[in-house]
């Protein structure tokens, strides 16, 4: 007889309830005959089958969660000894694990932000908070752990690794920030490694291994010279890379999403890669440098958007791997060219808290980390809780292997023929003038007033209550985007800067400003999603007046008024949308738009209509266009890479890219057959760039202020 239940993303028990998949856009039937198994995926009413087998056969015995900590959400968990710390929802939290099945918290700390990784070294804790930079925790006394270091990294803060006096930080499209924390207190930067889209890592004996994302690669790098790190090694994965681990004389790589062999980048019943990138790959390390691929093992097929992060442990004989929405794994790696699955466990079905994001209806919990004791596996759900899930005589604690760590050489100041070189102790993220004088957002540094002609020198410098993260200036008034801090608003006062009003966004950082002349109005970005438009004709008392949330992330806001009244916003997803600030009683939504992904560098004007740099040209659209961008037509710019934040600088089409370090100039004299006049690359991450008595000023991340001599 064959039974049909739905499943989503596998069957557990032959007969036993499985979750539904709550989306309309992949169902899916798990068919029991005898101890076969199979699994249908149905996509516009169209059947993909795959032969798994029974549950129990394919993915070893079922686990069972033996107790909840009653916590609530959890990101990620640690165990050192007989401490496990865990990360969720803001707060870091200490246990005593002497008795692995019944942990007891010791203590707690709050307000470490969007809380995504941990790594627990010599009693201090490191944790990576997404756009909330990383916190430098002392955990030596575990009752009352102490905040020594809030750091402002270079990008979005995702993975973690330390070595030796070294911490490492996947800063997702930006690659590895490479930082000093000989004193934990007083962290510096000390390189980056533009690796592509990195989500975790791990290092060991100067070499860090990166789990790449987007392009779904293994990138080694040689850190062992921590001031100037080389990519040694790219190596194809078959699904997204995230999780990596090091063990022994092999590097484990956790992936999932689709696999390469996916032929269309919409979902199709018959494409052969289409959720399939879930699973482990084991690779050689015997050259550390140039891993070799020794296996793959497959876990089940499954595509959802959002909580997509996967990991890896390695403890004596087996892999444990997270795999978000399909739940945990262990497996095997006695044999390293045989893998094979030895349980499994998945986390209650549950209801995302915004279905707006992950579709209607009840799925398995996502599992966000996992940590692992004597006997015992410690569970992270990222909607649950922290689960204990027994499992004897296979868990046991991850054991620390010997590590030489790199070296930091003494630093030597960085020349330029072309630029002179200003430096804060923090990171210049943006610019701005007030006559010649320069407004410089200095990241965890704060806010500079600085005299830049003829020579360099600070008037003043004020804190800021969050990392300074943009400027914008109208008139003799500053406005800086503080992060947790939010808008602080200033007016200069002789060489001084007078703080006059702030506006704090409830439960959002403030990441960027723009501030468009009469100057009644700034327009904000919030967290990584938000546009809020905040009235600051009152700057003691300033309010909201606008919000608006599109698809996906927005990078940068709009850069000039159209008519003095309107400006255009390029939404990472949802693509180009026309703002009316001046021209009603409040700003609203003009209602242009061009709904097409086009990245999101933003735009710039050409008459009436709107140019936008995309991969290797430039796109030119009309107000009402609603063709596809290859139909609209792209002018093309052979082998040059377009990235970046876009502005018309003295007639010409400007880029900076944050993420690679590439500048860009281009002559759009004739918008029809745009033509490169320069492209360079510094080793810093480029803001908003200003032309400043003929000169280019450049806010150049922990590089410094560059102006053009």
């Amino acid at each position: 007889m064959t039974v049909s239940v739905p499943v989503a993303p596998y069957g557990l028990l032959r007969g036993s309830p499985v979750p539904r998949p709550g989306t309309s856009r992949a169902n899916a039937l798990f068919l029991l005959a005898g101890s076969a198994a199979m699994i249908i995926f149905a996509f516009g009413g169209t059947l993909m089958a795959l032969e798994v087998g029974h549950p129990e056969d394919v993915y070893g015995k079922k686990l069972s969660i033996a107790r909840d900590l009653g916590i609530g959400p959890t990101m990620a968990a640690r165990v050192v000894a007989d401490r496990l710390y865990t990360i969720g929802r803001g707060k870091l939290r200490v246990f005593d694990i002497s008795e692995p099945g019944t942990p007891q918290v010791l203590g707690i700390l709050a307000g470490l932000g969007n809380t995504r990784q941990i790594e627990v070294r010599n009693g201090v804790a490191y944790i990576t908070s997404r756009e909330d930079g990383v916190f430098i925790v002392d955990v030596a006394d575990p009752v009352k752990p102490v905040l020594l270091c809030h750091y402002d990294p270079i990008e979005v803060a995702t993975g973690m690794a330390v070595s030796g006096k070294v911490m490492f930080v996947a800063c997702r499209s930006h690659g590895v920030e490479l930082v000093d924390v000989s004193d934990p207190e007083r962290p510096l930067h000390l390189s980056t490694v533009r690796t592509g889209e990195a989500q975790s890592l791990d290092v060991r004996n100067g070499f860090a291994y990166v789990g790449i994302w987007g392009t779904s690669e293994l990138v080694v790098a040689d850190v062992r010279n921590a001031r100037e790190p080389t990519i040694t090694a790219r190596l194809k994965l078959d699904g997204y890379g995230d999780g990596v681990a090091v063990h022994g004389q092999h590097v484990y790589v956790a992936t999932g999403h689709h696999s390469r062999a996916r032929k269309s980048s919409s979902p199709k019943t018959d494409d052969p890669g289409y959720g399939r990138g879930h699973g482990l790959e084991i690779y050689d390390i015997t050259d550390p440098g140039k891993p070799l691929l020794v296996s793959r093992i497959k876990t089940p097929p499954f595509y959802r958007i959002g909580n997509d992060m996967w990991g890896v442990k390695i403890a004596g004989d087996h892999a444990f791997v997270h795999d978000t929405h399909n739940g945990i794994f262990v497996i095997s790696i006695r044999a390293p060219k045989q893998p094979r699955f030895v349980a499994h466990c998945q986390l209650p079905e549950t209801t995302h808290p915004h279905p707006r994001y992950m579709g209607k209806g009840a799925l398995p919990g996502y599992v966000g980390g996992l940590a692992l004791a004597q006997d015992h596996i410690y569970v992270a759900g990222g909607w649950s809780d922290l689960h204990v899930v027994p499992f004897p005589g296979v868990a046991k604690p991850v054991q620390p292997e010997s590590d030489t760590p790199p070296q930091i050489p003494s630093f030597t100041p960085r020349r330029s023929e072309r630029f002179r070189i200003w430096t804060c102790p923090g990171q210049v993220r943006g610019v701005a003038f007030m006559g010649d004088l320069a407004i410089v957002a200095a990241g965890a540094d704060g806010v500079h007033l600085l005299k830049v002609w003829p020579e360099f020198e600070t008037l003043a410098r004020n804190d800021t209550q969050g990392f300074a993260m943009e400027v914008s200036v109208c008139g003799d008034t500053a406005y800086v985007a503080e992060a947790a801090g939010g808008l602080s608003i200033w007016q200069r006062d002789g060489d001084a800067l007078k703080p006059v009003g702030r506006y704090k966004p409830r439960g959002r950082i403030v990441r960027d400003v723009k501030v468009y002349k009469p100057g009644r109005y700034a327009v904000l970005l919030e967290d990584m999603s938000i546009m809020n438009i905040v009235d600051v004709s009152d700057p003691a008392h300033p309010k909201s007046a606008y919000v608006d949330k599109g698809h996906g992330f927005l990078y940068h806001l709009g850069e000039d008024l159209i008519d003095g009244r309107e400006f255009v916003v390029l939404w990472q997803l949802h693509g180009l949308r026309w703002y009316d600030l001046y021209g009603g009683p409040k700003p609203t939504f003009g209602g242009d738009e061009y709904r097409h992904r086009l990245g999101g560098g933003g735009s710039v004007p050409v008459g009436d209509d709107r140019l936008v740099a995309w991969w290797s040209g430039i796109l030119r659209v009309k107000r009402g266009e609603t063709r596809l961008p290859k139909e609209v037509g792209l002018r093309r710019l052979a082998g040059t890479r377009l990235h970046g934040r876009t502005q018309l600088i003295d007639g010409k089409l400007t880029l900076a890219a944050r993420t690679f370090g590439d500048i860009t100039t281009i002559d759009i004299a004739d918008p029809e057959n745009p033509k490169l006049v320069e492209q360079w690359n510094t080793p810093g991450n480029p803001g908003r760039l200003v032309l400043k008595r003929g000169r280019l000023v450049i806010p150049n991340g922990y590089e410094g202020l560059w102006v053009e001599r």
